[in-house]
């Protein structure tokens, strides 16, 4: 049995990046840049008010408080069309241009209208001109996101205030998730006696959708050979087939048969680790299969362990696999057997140190417990002590 550690390096070592496609601006959120991106302008594009409030020159603010004359009013979106003399001003909005000759924005609270069009500047705070300078952002032609970096809202605002409507990213995969088993029946069904909801398509689509690629719902093969056949040919003409049950060595448990029918070459089936030890991967070609335990907590662990981190590295991100975080243990935890445990935790940053608090749950069906978690704890067998250092895999996406 390999470890979960010689799992992943097999899985990356078989996983490879796909071509980068060019996608409108709005459909790159959750992709990763396949190109460095410049700036087509300066950004501000001009000198602008940071506040509202009044653009003066700062030599007239010798004495205060002071009066100025007020030449035209600046909302945002037009250009001044006078430039400032000694002893005027101009009413001026958060993003409009400054005009000419001004240098500092007096904020409208620190200053007071007076009849006949002027204004009576009651404060002005040195080094604070509160205007946001030409180019300060960033300068023409300079590059604003790397290649690899992954797009964000914030990075679509960025594209946009650069030109570009589409952009070049990481091809996203297409996936594939189906489940296996006669026990199973509809969300939308009542269970009778020996069956249970199928949870486990509905986790895995929710996983693809939050890791920000597509992937279509194959449904339910029952276990049979001419069902899960047809089935998992119609999966293997995605990028990624996810094969919830029937992985196991129990009687019923088909899909490695059918997956050694269908030409699917099997590179390793069992892992030793806890829940997920049934975790089997596998290739077609360039296609990746990943078979994953029924049980739901299972499944859960082993989609953002392996699953995760190739569908990561399909789409270019430099770091597929980002390391653990380190934390210290709250409360005593006791590891039985030989295999390592992906325990949940509640992982938070207390008082400047990341804290992982174990959390009790009862088995690898106990969605209930789990979804108490916001981490999976990495712990060897043994007794671990509050106030030691363990490491933390991070559950959000």
């Amino acid at each position: 049995m390999i470890t979960p550690d010689e799992a992943l390096e097999i899985v990356l070592a078989r996983t490879a990046k796909l071509a980068p496609e060019v996608v409108p601006l709005a459909d790159a959120v959750g992709g990763v840049l396949a190109e460095t991106v410049a700036s087509d302008l300066d950004l501000p594009p001009f000198d602008k008010s940071a506040m509202d409030g009044y653009a003066v020159r700062r030599e007239d603010l010798a004495r205060l408080p002071a009066e100025l004359a007020m030449l035209e009013e600046l909302p945002a979106g037009v250009a001044p069309t006078r430039s400032l003399a000694a002893g005027t001003c101009a009413k001026i909005m958060t993003g409009a241009p400054v005009p000419p000759g001004a240098d500092t924005v007096i904020p409208v609270e620190d200053t007071q209208a007076l009849p006949g069009g002027r204004v009576r500047i009651l404060r002005a705070v040195a080094g604070r001109p509160c205007i946001c300078v030409r180019g300060e952002d960033v300068r023409q032609g300079a590059t604003v996101l790397e290649r690899g970096h992954v797009v964000r809202p914030a990075e679509v605002g960025l594209l946009a205030s650069v030109g570009r409507e589409r952009v070049t990213i990481g091809r996203r995969p297409g996936v594939a998730v189906l489940a296996t088993g006669d026990e199973l029946v509809s969300v939308s069904a009542v269970p009778g006696p020996g069956q249970i909801r199928n949870s486990n398509s509905s986790s895995l689509l929710a996983c693809c959708r939050r890791a920000g690629v597509p992937a279509d719902n194959l449904g339910v093969a029952r276990d049979n050979k001419p069902d899960l056949r047809a089935k998992i040919a119609d999966g293997l003409r995605r990028n990624v087939l996810l094969v919830s049950g029937g992985v196991s060595m129990g009687e019923w448990d088909l899909v490695p048969a059918v997956f050694e029918e269908l030409g699917v070459a099997v590179h390793f089936a069992t892992i030793r680790m806890k829940p997920g030890k049934p975790t089997l991967f596998a290739t077609h070609g360039e296609r990746l299969v990943f078979g994953l335990p029924g049980n739901p907590v299972s499944t859960l662990v082993a989609f953002r362990l392996f699953v995760w981190p190739a569908l990561r590295k399909m789409m270019g991100h430099p770091e597929p696999a980002p390391p653990p975080v380190e934390a210290d243990l709250a409360n005593k935890v006791i590891i039985r057997g030989d295999r390592t445990a992906y325990m949940p935790g509640d992982l938070r940053y207390e008082n400047e140190r990341w804290v992982a608090h174990a959390i009790e749950t009862r088995g690898s069906a106990d969605l209930v417990g789990f979804c108490r978690a916001n981490a999976l704890l990495i712990l060897n067998p043994g007794t671990y002590t509050p106030g030691r250092r363990v490491k933390a895999v991070p559950l959000e996406l």
